[in-house]
């Protein structure tokens, strides 16, 4: 776990994180760790993500964990 980081909520499916995300946690259960290596297509794109230091183009690797279902 990156320093810092904590839980958050989101809406499957409504844009409100990367396509990757919405996609890879489709997959998971509940409690599941996962890591996935997402392409710039399901990423940040050609644009990156200046402000989090993310160049365009970037893969990158998200290790995710799901806690729960609401």
């Amino acid at each position: 776990q990156d320093v810092g980081q904590k839980p958050f909520s989101f809406t499957l499916g409504a844009g409100q994180t990367i396509r990757g995300w919405d996609e890879g946690i489709l997959t998971m259960q509940v409690g599941e760790v996962a890591a996935f290596v997402m392409e710039p297509e399901l990423a940040y794109g050609i644009t990156g993500f200046p402000d989090w230091g993310i160049p365009p183009n970037a893969t990158l690797r998200f290790d995710l964990e799901l806690l729960k279902i609401s």
